[in-house]
This record gives structure tokens, C-alpha cells and sequence, in this order.
């Protein structure tokens, strides 16, 4: 491993290198001779890159060490506040009493691994059949797909926040011959079966989860699924089951995932990634986290959506460096949703209970915890806001100087900021954050109060590694980063605009062996994504920069050009807005037809003055250094309106064109 330390440790003198000046095609510096396609470790010969491979090596190296953790639900708790007058509703709210994680090491995860591929087996599943996962994050989805990445079956994802239709969709587009579910999920699948022929019936569910989440849910689907149809308890499977297994060849160009993005223009689509598609991905992530993740003991919190790609990848990363996984949700990491022993009390969120390390995020969840300690701080005597302010400034200052974190920095998080580090567990040493660009001031926030954090562009299609920050970089900000070892970059000149690849921005396409096989039975949609010679065509605008880092400014679809003649790029612009913090989301609207934007506003304050509430965006805009086209000149507040519910898609991407009919008539009434 020497030199491999060597390798890691070395500066590059330029990240980004050129391998084709006339065609405008970029490279990792790491890849210059070659694009990875193959895992550092566990060394694999071409023909072993299979997630079962790389699953079986890693548990004959760490079979004693712990991967995955989880705390198990004891109660859920209903508690009811009277309301304030006689003709309101009293308003019901949720505890879980939790116990401690309970930990399983690697060679008990691989004896549970067996005896879900053994059953699937004998409920007739082959190479090549299709296993729905539809779970929330939990250590069962991850055993469950491994089971099916032992035998060459094809795991399909579906969020579980979709709605019943794309479930339903989903089920039969795949033509699925088995289901992972948990009990709480029932009631969606009920939905679902309404509009399923029972031949189209998964012949095989499994579920994991407490009966008492859902009992009436669960009765009703028994009842109603078709006769032939088996269902059995993911315990039965794992505890009762035989670990006996017909064995099966798999080839990475075997399919292995076929992951639905969360359909923010209509039906989701089914990303097809092959077994050496995602190892090529999973190998170029261990080229570049080694060398700051090899040295010190850590652990991970698991909490977003594993349907989604950033989650998935960076879960078989920490398997391949033996890094315990524990397991959490977005509504108990917190201390807020947990209750003591009997519904008394508070108890430890997930984060206070497991003290990660390392955690992946969406911009959501980073606002979020900024927005929360805002909060706390506008309680507090003005001077003790501005003196933590200032903290912040000071302390932002000198990692941008130095680069790196030093005792003058270590000082500050003991003193200053510890409380907020406490909130997270006190010790992360590293976010990762993608799904969408996170705002400057959001980003400064996180690395100046928590820990460094890496930032990445990526999308299903790439299996979701394009690009990422690391600490070598120092403290950037606005960028993704270099491509990645697995990918290439290309810049593509964007018709009827100044973005010309000439100028280092254009279209960014990709080209790899970590790039998709196609769209699952969408051979039409598949040839208008990719060229004949492989390059997929993003829709993101991307900008090389003198550093040899990329950034992203805006998608090609989202870019409007005004009455005027001045092009706003909506997706970057709004990532400025939202350093707003009286706002929770904004939907920018602009018309070629008309000379100025508005913006569709959720505030963070349903009470908030519309007129306070515009200047004061106004100001954001003014402090972020955009010009006068890029400042809204007027604005729609929904008030009572969750956007999470109907204006952003499972996996975090706005429905831009859903906020619009929502508030057609406001935006008109403006625009008269």
C-alpha cells in the first residue's frame, strides 16, 4: 500500500488535462492515459468487477468488524394539544421511542445476504429477473440488494415517498417477479394494487418493520393480494431461512440496477446500470477519498433516500473501507421526534446517538440546520448574533487562507462552536452535499461551524459521480471540481447563445465506463440522450475555470433570454436567493416577452409582509452582486402551501413547471 500512499499524497500540479483540444474533451489528471473502470480494492480481475465480488472480498478481510448498525423502534407515540379555540381541530403529534444501535458485524450481514438470495431462489427468481426495492433507508434494502447482486437479479428502485401511481408504473414497466417492502409502506402499495391486474402481482413480497406501524394497512393488502402470491417477514427470511445457494455467474456487463429518477416532468424513468458500471464509479470514488479517508476510525450516518444514487454510492464506498454504517430517517435524526421510555421525556436523535463522521446531505437538510441555529440566534441579544457572525467571517477567512483547518480554526470550534457540533453528534469531519447546488452562504455556514464539505456533481445516468470537491482543493466555492477518474467531460457550443465551448462554456456531455446503458424500455428517449459515439448530453451548462475546476451555471432548458436580449440563468440565480433566510424555497419565473423576473416565494414565515418580504430579496440579490435583470421585480408568497408535497420531487428537484400552473394567475395578474 505504499504507493498507493504516495499516489494519494502527491500534489497535482493541474487537476484537469486536455485529451482532445479540438473536440473540447477534459480529463481527470489522474486519467489522462485511461478512464478507471476497475476498483483499487479488492483487486479484481476485468471479468470479477461485480458488486458480488466486491461484496464477497470485503467480507473475507473484515469479517469481525461492524457494517451495519440500526436502532430498533420499541413505540410510536401519539401525543394531542388541545387546540386553541372550540371549532379547530387538536392537532396530533408523533414521538419514537428508540433503543440503542445494535450493531452486525460483517459475517453476520453476509449470513443474512445468503439466505435472502437462497429464498429468492426457491420463490423461482433467475439472473436476470427483476426485484423491486421499495423501503425507506434501512440496513434490509442494503442486504437485499447485495442477495440480488449475488445472484445476477436485477434490483429496481422506487422512493418511498412516490405516490401510488408511480409505484404502480413501476411494477409494470419492469414486469418485477418479487418486492422488498416494510409495513409502513403498505398503504401506498394498497393504492398501487387498485390499478394492478393481479397477473401483473409481484409473485414474491418480503417485508421488513413492527406490525403496530400499520396493522390495518398491512390486513388489507394480505387480503386483497392475489392467492399465489407468498409474503413473507424479512425476520422469517434471515432467521428461519437456509443460507444454500445455486451458484450463479455474473458478468459486469451483467444489468444490474435500474434506478427511477423521481419523474419531476411526468413518469419517472429507469436508469439501466450495468454491475461494471457502478464498480468503474465506485472505483474512481476510491482513487479520490483514500487519501483522506484511510487514516482515523470512522463511522457514517445513513439516512437519505437509497433509491437515490448519491446515497446508494456512497453506501458501497463505506462497505469498501469497512466504515460501519448507522442507520437513521430524516424525522428521528434530531432529537425533536424522540421520546423517553413510555412516551416520556426526550431521548437522542440518530446523530446524538451514533456520532458520525462523515454524512451526505441534500442543500435541504445543510439549510435546514442553518436556518434552525438562525433561529436560536435571533432570540439572543443582537450582540451576541453579531459576535458569532463574525466568528464565522473570521474563522472562513482562515480556512480559505490556509487551506486546511489548523489549531488557530480548532480553537473556535471548542470555544464557539461546539454547541452546534453537538447537534450533529461533535464529531463530523466531512459532509457531502449534492442533488442540487448549495448556496454560498450555506455552504460557508456548514464548513465554518461543522467540518469540510464536499460537494459533488453527478447524475443516475453516471451513476452519480461527474465531479467532486476535495480538501486538496482548499476551501472552493460555486464549483464541482475536476471529472471524475470514470468519467469524461466534453463542452458543447449552446445554440443562440454566447456559451461556446471556445471559451471553456458550453453544454457539458459525458463519456465513460461509469455512463449508463440506456433508459429501461425507452429506446426512443435513450437515442435523444445519448450520441451514437456515447456522449450524454447533461442539459447542464458547465464553465471551465483557470483553476481546472468546473462549474455549473444553469441548464439549458432554464435558460431564458428577455425581451431585452439578456439571457438569466434560473437554477443559478435562485441558488443565490435562497441565502435569503426569511424564504424556504423560491421558484424564479421569467418570459421571453417581458423584460424582468418574478419569483414564486415559500416563505419561512406564513405571517410575513409581502412588501418586507421583497425588499428584503431584493437586498440578496443586490448583496450576491446580481444585476438589475437578474433582481426580481415582484413576487407570489404561497402561504399554507407545503412545497415539499407538491412542488419538489422525492429526490429534491423543484417542479418548476407544477409552481408555475399552481400560481398562474398571481404570476399573470404581475406580469398585466
Amino acid at each position: 500500500m505504499e504507493y498507493l500512499k504516495n499516489l494519494f499524497l502527491a500534489q497535482e500540479p493541474y487537476p484537469t488535462v486536455t485529451v482532445d483540444e479540438e473536440n473540447h474533451v477534459f480529463r481527470s489528471y489522474h486519467a489522462k492515459d485511461g478512464l478507471v473502470s476497475s476498483p483499487l480494492f479488492p483487486k479484481l480481475s476485468k471479468n470479477e468487477c461485480t458488486i458480488g465480488k466486491i461484496w464477497e472480498e470485503t467480507v473475507k478481510k473484515n469479517q469481525l468488524k461492524p457494517v451495519f448498525g440500526q436502532r430498533p423502534l420499541l413505540k410510536i407515540h401519539t401525543k394531542e394539544k388541545k387546540p386553541a379555540s372550540p371549532d379547530q381541530k387538536p392537532k396530533k403529534w408523533t414521538y419514537f421511542e428508540l433503543g440503542d444501535y445494535e450493531w452486525m458485524n460483517f459475517t453476520e450481514a453476509n449470513d443474512k445476504v445468503k439466505k435472502i438470495a437462497s429464498a429468492l431462489q426457491k420463490h423461482g427468481l433467475e439472473k436476470g429477473d427483476i426485484v423491486i426495492l421499495f423501503a425507506k433507508t434501512r440496513p434490509e434494502w442494503m442486504l437485499t440488494a447485495l442477495a440480488c447482486f449475488t445472484l445476477g437479479l436485477v434490483i429496481t428502485t422506487a422512493y418511498d415517498s412516490m405516490p401510488a401511481d408511480a409505484v404502480n408504473h413501476i411494477i409494470k414497466e419492469t414486469g418485477a417477479k418479487a418486492i422488498f417492502t416494510e409495513v409502513s409502506l403498505f398503504g401506498t402499495l394498497n393504492k398501487a394494487y387498485t390499478k394492478l391486474d393481479k397477473k401483473d402481482q409481484p409473485k414474491f413480497v418480503f417485508y421488513a418493520g413492527k406490525d403496530f406501524e400499520a396493522p390495518e394497512e398491512l390486513k388489507k393488502f394480505k387480503d386483497g393480494k392475489a392467492p399465489e402470491v407468498e409474503m413473507l417477514e424479512f425476520k422469517d427470511v434471515t432467521e428461519n431461512g437456509s443460507t444454500k445457494i445455486e451458484p450463479v455467474s455474473v458478468k459486469p456487463d451483467d444489468l444490474g440496477l435500474i434506478m427511477y429518477t423521481s419523474g419531476s416532468t411526468g413518469a419517472p424513468k429507469g436508469v439501466e446500470l450495468t454491475n461494471g458500471n457502478i464498480i468503474a464509479a465506485l472505483g474512481s470514488a476510491q482513487y479520490l477519498v483514500l487519501g483522506f479517508l484511510k487514516d482515523g476510525s470512522h463511522t457514517y450516518v445513513g439516512f437519505l433516500p437509497l433509491a437515490h444514487v448519491l446515497e446508494f454510492l456512497v453506501e458501497l464506498i463505506m462497505i469498501s473501507f469497512a466504515i460501519p454504517i448507522g442507520y437513521g430517517s430524516v424525522r428521528t435524526l434530531m432529537n425533536d421526534s424522540i421520546c423517553g421510555p413510555d412516551g416520556e421525556g426526550k431521548g437522542d436523535g440518530d446523530l446524538k446517538a451514533l456520532k458520525p463522521t462523515i454524512m451526505a446531505g441534500v442543500p435541504a437538510v445543510w439549510e435546514k440546520i442553518k436556518h434552525g441555529v438562525e433561529g436560536q440566534l435571533d432570540k439572543q441579544h443582537w450582540t451576541v448574533k453579531k459576535a458569532f457572525e463574525a466568528a464565522i467571517e473570521m474563522k472562513w477567512q482562515m480556512l480559505k487562507f490556509f487551506g486546511k483547518t489548523n489549531a488557530i480554526t480548532d480553537a473556535y470550534d471548542s470555544v464557539i462552536f461546539g454547541p452546534i457540533r453537538e447537534v450533529t453528534g461533535g464529531k463530523l469531519r466531512f459532509t457531502i452535499s449534492g442533488g442540487a447546488p448549495v448556496s454560498f452562504e450555506t455552504q460557508k455556514f456548514i464548513t465554518s461551524t461543522l467540518c469540510y464539505m464536499l460537494q459533488g456533481y453527478g447524475l443516475t445516468e453516471c451513476c452519480g459521480l461527474g465531479s467532486v470537491t476535495l480538501p486538496s482543493l482548499g476551501m472552493v466555492t460555486g464549483v464541482i471540481g475536476p471529472p471524475s477518474p470514470s468519467i469524461e467531460f466534453r463542452l458543447v457550443d449552446v445554440p443562440d447563445t454566447e456559451y461556446l465551448a471556445k471559451n471553456n462554456i458550453g453544454e457539458l456531455w459525458l463519456r465513460g465506463p461509469s455512463l449508463m446503458k440506456g433508459y429501461h424500455k425507452q429506446p426512443k428517449i435513450t437515442a435523444e440522450a445519448v450520441t451514437d459515439d456515447g456522449w450524454f448530453k447533461t442539459g447542464d451548462v458547465a464553465h471551465l475555470n483557470e483553476d481546472g475546476t468546473f462549474a455549473i451555471t444553469d441548464r439549458v432548458k432554464n435558460l431564458v433570454k428577455l425581451a431585452h436580449g439578456e439571457y438569466i440563468a434560473l437554477e443559478n440565480l435562485e441558488s443565490k436567493y435562497r441565502n435569503c433566510s426569511n424564504i424556504k424555497n423560491i421558484c424564479l419565473v421569467a418570459e421571453s416577452d417581458k423584460s424582468y423576473i418574478v419569483g414564486v416565494v415559500e416563505p419561512a414565515d406564513n405571517d410575513v409582509d409581502k412588501d418586507t418580504l421583497l425588499k428584503e430579496l431584493q437586498k440578496t440579490a443586490q448583496d450576491a452582486g446580481c444585476s438589475r435583470v437578474e433582481t426580481v421585480r415582484d413576487i407570489v408568497v404561497t402561504r399554507n402551501v407545503d412545497w415539499m408535497k407538491e412542488y419538489v420531487t422525492t429526490s429534491g428537484k423543484m417542479k418548476r413547471r407544477d409552481v408555475v400552473k399552481g400560481n398562474k394567475e398571481e404570476i399573470e395578474k404581475i406580469y398585466k
